[in-house]
């Protein structure tokens, strides 16, 4: 076992840490200047084929519900706003990054399955429950488990024993990392996303969605995130290491406003949202 400060340590010393492409820095600098135009953000988008390519499949999927083809990043941009496309940006840029990249024993799509389904459902909790995140939800789901990435490319073995862990002792992947490693994957995220100077907002979601009563800034965010993980597991979306599935605390009930006996209703509601989000997952092929 080791300690987080010589994990931090490990990684400040590595020169191949991922970092995310340029476009989404110049993005949000471009946003911060009132007097940015729709033309300026446009362009910026257009210099990367791939990335407007993958921005427009987003944009036109499901999950935004347009009623016309959106054929132009202008397009998107004007009916996105600012800030909802920067997010866009984000979430296709974390997919470039990490392209090609193994997560050892299980497979990167069903990886990616699990975080699109905990970004869709985060964004279908936070309309229900009308906390007024709508801007942000999708890709603090998304990244919510982008630190268990780095924990297999630069601690495979580590990653390897408490993945088997969780397999033997049929529990979290969470609870294994704290058995045989001594820090765990929200750790590492929260370390990748400051590296990458990610709104805080987006930081406290991945740094807290396993325990959102560890109170920071946004604690309404953080336990929609932890609700959306728990659901993506309850219905078999994805994977992403979990020999059970979490329980959700307590804390999370308090702070949605929710009782124990609406989860039930709840999930029903979130399993036809997945159902009818499958068009998502082309954005990872």
């Amino acid at each position: 076992m080791i300690t987080v400060d010589r994990m931090i340590q490990v990684l400040d010393s590595v020169n191949d840490l991922p970092t995310l492409p340029s476009i989404y820095t110049q993005i949000t600098e471009v946003i911060k200047d009132p007097n940015s135009s729709v033309a300026d953000v446009a362009k910026i988008i257009e210099r990367d084929q791939s990335l407007t390519s993958k921005v427009l499949r987003l944009v036109n999927s499901s999950f935004y519900g347009f009623a016309r083809q959106i054929s132009t990043i202008r397009q998107a941009v004007v009916l996105l706003g600012f800030n909802n496309i920067k997010n866009t940006v984000l979430s296709v840029s974390v997919f470039q990054t990490f392209a090609g990249m193994s997560l050892g024993r299980f497979d990167m799509r069903d990886f990616w399955k699990h975080s699109i389904a905990t970004g869709v459902l985060a964004t279908f909790l936070d309309k229900r429950l009308r906390k007024g995140y709508q801007e942000e939800t999708f890709v603090a789901g998304l990244l919510h488990d982008i630190g268990k990435i780095i924990l297999n490319r630069y601690f495979g073995d580590m990653f390897e024993e408490a993945l088997q862990y969780a397999q033997s002792k049929k529990e979290t992947f969470y609870r294994a990392e704290r058995a045989v490693i001594g820090f765990s994957h929200d750790e590492i995220g929260e370390y990748l996303a400051e590296k990458w100077q990610l709104p805080y907002t987006l930081v406290e979601s991945i740094a807290l969605h396993h325990q959102p009563s560890n109170l920071r800034s946004n604690p309404t965010l953080v336990a929609i995130v932890h609700l959306a993980n728990v659901l993506a597991h309850e219905l078999h979306f994805g994977f992403s290491g979990d020999f059970k599935v979490p329980d959700v605390d307590s804390f999370a009930y308090e702070e949605l406003g929710i009782q124990k006996e609406e989860l039930e209703e709840i999930k029903e509601e979130a399993r036809k949202v997945l159902e009818d989000s499958h068009g998502l997952l082309s954005i990872i092929e």
